[in-house]
């Protein structure tokens, strides 16, 4: 009986103690994240934006568009022209008087310049507030040739036919075998070679490639030069190498071929240890 009673005591008493026992976890509830809400409020203030961005870009370019002070009234500024007319430039632009400059197509203006006979490339800038300026870079001409009408023209090493300036005057050979119905390609390769024999002429002292008047390539395997000796014009057929070696043995014998044939027309040097001298 007295354990009994001393078992009911101990646990009223652990009943009465707040530190014998844990006390109940109270969970608390939050309220959930509204994804949706946000999502929906972020995207309408991005399209408000956008929206507003597009208005300003959409008023700044009618402005720059309709507003006088950004309209065409000069004709552009012209720089690295020598052979390329102003009035060729003009041309171009000729339909662009009064019209805003930022309107005018460069790239296709540019385009049109390259089409000029004279334009390697051409560059169209735009000047503050109603200006353009143009900068060309003309071809090189490097030999003439005769066109199938028997106008002479211009070529420059890239094959392209050139007219003939209009300033200033140029001493180059005479490319024989090549025109105007030549591929362009053709005459590229062709000039590339004539390049190739007149850069070996000018490896001596003094440079030779400047005795050279007219230079025919149509044979692959001998390049004929015709040159000036003593008032007479020689053709001398240099074969398809060796053009300076072959050129001076001309040079140092020419003397005695005339002594003993007279007047001398061609001296064929292509082939190794044999002289033809006509």
């Amino acid at each position: 009986m007295r354990e009994a009673d001393e078992k009911r005591r101990e646990r009223d008493e652990e009943e009465a103690s707040p530190y014998l026992r844990r006390p109940r976890r109270v969970e608390v509830r939050r309220p959930p994240i509204r994804w949706r809400r946000v999502l929906v409020v972020g995207f309408a203030l991005l399209v408000a934006m956008g929206g507003a961005a597009s208005g300003v870009a959409w008023g700044v370019g009618l402005y720059l568009s309709r507003s006088p002070r950004f309209a065409l009234r000069e004709s552009p500024a012209a720089a690295g022209i020598a052979q390329v007319m102003k009035a060729e430039i003009d041309s171009v632009f000729a339909g662009d008087g009064g019209r805003s400059v930022f309107d005018i197509p460069l790239e296709r203006r540019r385009v049109q310049l390259l089409a000029l006979p004279w334009a390697e490339n051409a560059w169209v800038m735009r000047g503050w507030p109603n200006r353009l300026r143009v900068v060309v870079a003309e071809r090189k001409p490097v030999a003439y040739v005769r066109t199938r009408n028997g106008t002479p023209a211009l070529m420059d090493r890239s094959g392209a036919l050139l007219p003939l300036p209009r300033r200033g005057q140029f001493q180059y050979p005479v490319l024989a075998g090549v025109d105007e119905a030549t591929p362009p390609e053709e005459r590229r390769k062709q000039v590339e070679r004539m390049l190739a024999v007149l850069e070996d002429l000018d490896r001596d002292t003094p440079k030779r490639a400047g005795e050279v008047s007219e230079i025919d390539l149509s044979d692959p395997e001998n390049a004929a030069v015709t040159v000036a000796v003593a008032g007479s014009a020689i053709l001398v057929h240099l074969g398809d190498g060796k053009y300076l070696d072959r050129y001076r043995y001309f040079l140092q014998n020419i003397g005695a071929w005339q002594d003993q044939f007279g007047t001398v027309r061609s001296v064929d040097l292509k082939y190794e240890k044999q002289v033809i001298v006509r």
